[in-house]
């Protein structure tokens, strides 16, 4: 994991953490199209943990814990912790406290600042994985979707996951979440209606959203932003936020007054990373190549590297 400096791209600090065998971080292996929330809850609150599992004891079952990003070694598991099958480890945005499901299908959560702590219990999870927005899960994901594709708007009522929009009938409902069909956000899809003036969008997956209204969404070699009415019944506008260009663009984050965006663009077996003002006619501007010390996928490009955050 590196930090570097948006005004000048310099590289201003680095950590590699080398995971113990049967150790694994499933939210940052899941794939190429995460949402930003799944990518950073992967960390907590300052980027010296990342959550994951480790064999259970005996090597039956997954314990959920957390590596050390210095280094690799897992956490003391603490006070509670058991040889079930864990799974779906998560941090709370902000925080160091790790939910996750256990192997007889409980959330639970763990304070890792407090390691003498007891687990709390938050009773019956109705799915395998799940996504916090906030202190709330959403366990329950449509069809194709998974949690980590997923990202919440701030309200708490509706989600977008790869391309569907779906929305929960009783967000003040902790475990009982029930979705209602998803639509889709372009050409209708198997069957489902698209959401109104979205047919002509291009394919694209949810990044994160703006404010309750407004969704940024990766498409292929562009960023998208989406616009909703407000009871997100149709779309009112859509909008291409950078040059469609060859390359893969796949992710983007935001700074932390909203105003702009880091994102990455993978061409030619390099990674670069960019800024981008939101500000009418406002261009990308490079901040720094990332190609000399960024890891590859199967394909010789740099699939593996994530933007996970603008500090």
């Amino acid at each position: 994991m590196a930090a570097y400096s948006v005004a000048d791209g310099a590289e201003v600090a680095r950590q590699v953490a080398t995971l113990p065998d049967g150790g694994s971080s499933d939210s940052l292996c899941a794939g190429a199209w995460l949402s930003a929330a799944g990518e950073r809850q992967a960390f907590n609150d300052d980027f010296t943990l990342l959550a994951g599992t480790v064999p259970g004891p005996g090597n039956k079952g997954k314990t959920a814990t957390a590596f050390s990003v210095s280094g690799g070694s897992p956490v003391s598991t603490g006070p509670g912790a058991t040889a079930s099958d864990d799974r779906a480890p998560v941090f709370q945005s902000g925080t160091s406290t790790l939910w996750y499901v256990t192997g007889d299908r409980h959330l639970t959560s763990r304070d890792l600042k407090q390691p003498s702590a007891a687990p709390a219990d938050h009773g019956t999870a109705p799915g395998q994985s799940f996504l916090l927005a906030g202190d709330r899960p959403w366990v329950r994901a449509p069809l194709e979707v998974t949690p980590d594709q997923a990202a919440v708007a701030p309200g708490g009522t509706v989600a977008v996951g790869s391309n569907l929009l779906w929305r929960r009938t009783d967000p003040a409902a902790s475990f009982a979440e029930q979705n209602v069909e998803p639509a889709v956000l372009g050409p209708s899809l198997n069957g489902r209606a698209p959401v109104p003036g979205s047919e002509a969008m291009p394919a694209c997956a949810a990044r994160l959203w703006f404010d309750d209204l407004s969704l940024l969404c990766n498409a292929r070699n562009t960023l998208l932003r989406v616009t909703f009415a407000p009871d997100h019944s149709r779309v009112d506008k859509v909008e291409t936020l950078i040059p469609e260009e060859q390359g893969l663009i796949p992710g983007a984050v935001l700074s932390p007054d909203g105003r702009s965006l880091a994102f990455l663009r993978e061409w030619a077996g390099t990674v670069d990373l960019y800024r981008l003002d939101l500000s009418a006619g406002a261009a990308p501007v490079r901040i720094a190549s990332l190609a000399a010390g960024a890891p590859t996928g199967s394909g010789g490009v740099g699939r593996d590297v994530r933007v996970i955050a603008w500090q």
